[in-house]
């Protein structure tokens, strides 16, 4: 088991990619915490009963449990920070998966928004790191993974907020990555493309000929699943990987090898 007994921690574990990526984990032989919002506003640790049997079906070697908070509020993430040094010890794995969505050009994007999409992505990242880091700078051992996006790495129609913030947290991977190889930490990324998640599905169901115009975009023929992204995940956690480091990986089927150009045929 590539993950045998590591303390792991995963933002954003009950939907999209962070689903999967838990349950991978857990199969890998994990100790893990996912941390989530809860919508009744109440922070703290949460019984998840519908998840926790459903994992518990699967009868994997890891464990999970649920913890309820906001990312982008720093009371809550220090909390969670000492719950889990307290119950399980300091943290091996964190995976700052939680995210936000948010589509329209600049001169659309209100004020609101663009502080709800920044908070989330991108001052998520950093309170998580922020608290968790003492923890690994403590054990002289850690792996971190943010979630970008091939949005970070590219530019994109309609998508202003959505794209300058996982553009910041390619650059800040880089810079935790190289601040923090010496004390044995290492900082990567990922940044997939067009993934079937919940969000994806409803632009498929409710756009007529979406779908076909998203899988025709990618070299594969397809976008990807999120279990995909999660066995991509598992491998940035384990040790199969110790000289990985300030990397932003595109798991996107080939779409940001592509120049854009239209095929001509031969001429």
């Amino acid at each position: 088991m590539r993950l045998e007994n590591k303390i792991c921690v995963i933002t954003g574990g009950t939907s999209g990619i962070g689903r999967p990526t838990v349950q991978r984990f857990v199969q890998e032989g994990a100790m893990g915490l996912s941390c989530n919002p809860d919508r009744r506003n109440v922070p703290g640790v949460r019984v998840d009963r519908d998840r926790l049997r459903e994992l518990a079906a699967l009868h994997y070697p890891g464990e999970a449990r649920f913890y309820c908070c906001d990312v982008s509020k720093e009371d809550e993430i220090r909390e969670m920070a000492e719950f889990v040094m307290r119950e399980f010890g300091p943290c091996e794995v964190l995976f700052n998966n939680a995210g936000a969505h948010q589509t329209g050009k600049l001169h659309e994007t209100t004020p609101e928004n663009w502080d709800r999409i920044m908070n989330v992505d991108v001052r998520g990242v950093y309170l998580c790191s922020y608290y968790f880091l003492p923890q690994m700078l403590a054990q002289h051992y850690g792996t971190i993974i943010n979630m970008s996006s091939v949005s970070g790495l590219l530019g994109d129609t309609d998508m202003v907020a959505y794209n300058t913030a996982k553009g910041a947290i390619t650059n800040m991977t880089r810079c935790m990555a190289i601040d923090y190889a010496k004390d044995g930490i290492r900082v990567n990324a990922i940044c997939p493309g067009a993934v079937e998640t919940e969000i994806l599905l409803h632009t498929f169901h409710s756009v007529p000929g979406a779908e076909e115009k998203f899988n025709n975009a990618y070299p594969t023929g397809h976008v990807g699943t999120a279990v995909e992204i999660a066995n991509a995940c598992v491998f940035l956690a384990s040790r199969e990987c110790d000289f990985l480091n300030g990397v932003n990986l595109p798991i996107d089927g080939g779409i940001t090898a592509h120049t854009g150009q239209p095929y001509m045929g031969n001429y």
